[in-house]
C-alpha cells in the first residue's frame, strides 16, 4: 500500500483539499478509494480547549452588560479579532 503524510487544512464547509503533489505521489485517479486517518495536533487540541474554558468561564464572572451581543462578537471576545 502506497502512502503520504501531509498536513491540511478544515474548510468552512468540513472539506480536507488533497494536495496536487499527493496525488501525483500516489498516482490516484478520479474516483480513487482511499483510506484517510485524520488526527489533529495536541497544540491544535489544546488551543480548542482553552478557548471554551475561557468561553465558559465568562459566564460565571461575567458583569451584566459588559459583553454586548457575545454570541455575534465571540471571536473579538476569545481571539482579539473581529467575525468574519
Amino acid at each position: 500500500m502506497k502512502q503520504a503524510e501531509y498536513v491540511g487544512e478544515v474548510t468552512n464547509e468540513g472539506h480536507l483539499s488533497l494536495p496536487e503533489n499527493i496525488r501525483k505521489q500516489l498516482d490516484l485517479k478520479p474516483s480513487a478509494l482511499v483510506q484517510i486517518m485524520i488526527s489533529v495536533p495536541d497544540s491544535e487540541q489544546k488551543n480548542v480547549q482553552q478557548a471554551w474554558d475561557t468561553f465558559r468561564q465568562m459566564g460565571k464572572d461575567a458583569i451584566e452588560g459588559q459583553l454586548s451581543d457575545t454570541s455575534i462578537n465571540h471571536d473579538q471576545y476569545l481571539y482579539g479579532r473581529k467575525s468574519q
